[in-house]
């Protein structure tokens, strides 16, 4: 969809839509990439990089209600793929955290994942692809505000 010179910001927000909606329907489609479906894939790249978390600090990370990032938890524990610990600062608490199960799905997706993402930017030269993901760094930087 060609944009004036001066719809700088609306080419932008056309092209952050449809990239969103296009990569809903990749992770729900029939070429979806991994096995994980994307709310445990996030919630374990989540618990991988930051530890054991309490569940409310993982829903405002991810901008959910607790009550949605809790069922998601608990689909992601029924597969075993995190477990609850008792929060040694607070007795009536639990910290979630990725299991050894959770590492190696989390694993085999991340690889899958990966794969997919290098044969999509194959034609890309090293600096489109550091620059396209320092710009996406700096835009969920700004989305996470």
């Amino acid at each position: 969809m060609p944009f004036k010179e001066s719809n700088k910001i609306e080419r932008i927000e056309y092209e952050m839509t449809t990239l969103v909606r296009r990569a809903v329907y990749k992770d729900s489609s029939g070429s979806k990439i991994g096995d994980l479906d994307r709310a445990i894939y996030l919630l374990l790249r989540e618990l991988e990089a930051r530890g054991p978390a309490r569940l409310k600090d993982l829903a405002e990370f991810f901008k959910l209600d607790t009550s949605t990032l809790s069922r998601q938890a608990t689909s992601a524990e029924a597969k075993g793929l995190i477990s609850r610990l008792q929060d040694p600062n607070d007795k009536r608490g639990s910290l979630f955290h990725i299991t050894d199960l959770g590492i190696t799905k989390l694993t085999e997706d991340k690889k899958k994942r990966s794969s997919r993402y290098q044969e999509m930017l194959k034609s890309w030269s090293d600096e489109e692809i550091d620059i396209f993901g320092d710009l996406l760094i700096r835009m969920n930087e700004i989305l996470a505000e």
